[in-house]
């Protein structure tokens, strides 16, 4: 079954002039004019206009631990993980059409968490596998293009961070006072039973996301609890009292 763009109840669907598309904003937020609409995307999408490096740049382990070094032979990258759990911090991550990161973990609930500070947001253009859960988590946002292809065990993208110690809990919670946009664009595949957030200040679905029996949830806002629920991952997407911001 395919999910595309399934939000929380407390959010609501803003048609853009500009743009062509509904957008997510907090049910609460007030509506914006034209102009800062116009003015919010073109800040969104100038993160496909800058693109500094064209591979993840400065991988450092914070916690966990991995089998061999990060390796980068040609155009791919491979994270080969030993630890249920791995953390890891970037000079910036970005992939290239051409290129493809690997991550290789124990199984398919193992965790890589990935912290980029870029003072640029991230841009996924090519590919990204993992059969375990991936989160990207860059407070400037993430773009993932057309013609992405993200085939994961389970992904969470968000300009919200997370504590490591809440990963061993079913119950995790992401704050953070991170300005960027979380945008796809391309094609993000869960494994059967996976499940994909996507959080961020500003929340756009214009591509396909596919979480077979999982779950898909977007959130727009400062504040963020996932509940994973029973075997198969279920994700549920609960926003504390924040203030939410969204596109008019």
């Amino acid at each position: 079954m395919k999910r595309h763009a399934s939000m929380n109840r407390i959010y609501r669907l803003v048609w853009s002039h500009v743009h062509k598309v509904w957008i997510p904003v907090a049910e609460i937020a007030r509506g914006r004019s034209k102009g800062s609409s116009r003015k919010l995307f073109a800040a969104a999408l100038s993160l496909t206009a800058t693109l500094g490096h064209t591979e993840p740049i400065g991988g450092q382990l914070v916690s966990g631990s991995l089998s061999n070094p990060i390796e980068q032979s040609g155009g791919t990258t491979t994270i080969n993980q030993a630890s249920q759990n791995l953390s890891l911090n970037w000079q910036s991550f970005n992939i290239a059409q051409p290129e493809t990161v690997n991550f290789v973990q124990p199984n398919t609930s193992a965790i890589a968490v990935n912290r980029i500070f870029d003072t640029n947001g991230s841009q996924i253009l090519g590919n990204l596998n993992a059969n375990g859960q991936v989160y990207l988590i860059n407070p400037n946002g993430i773009v993932f293009g057309q013609g992405a292809q993200v085939n994961v065990g389970g992904l969470v993208a968000s300009t919200l961070d997370i504590n490591d110690a809440s990963l061993n809990s079913n119950t995790r919670t992401f704050s953070g006072s991170g300005t960027g946009s979380v945008i796809n664009k391309g094609t993000i595949t869960a494994a059967n039973g996976g499940s994909v957030a996507l959080l961020g200040n500003t929340v756009s679905n214009q591509g396909t996301i596919t979480a077979q029996l999982g779950t898909v949830a977007l959130g727009a806002g400062s504040a963020a609890t996932l509940t994973f629920d029973g075997y198969r991952g279920c994700l549920c997407f609960t926003p504390l009292p924040l203030r939410g911001r969204g596109w008019g």
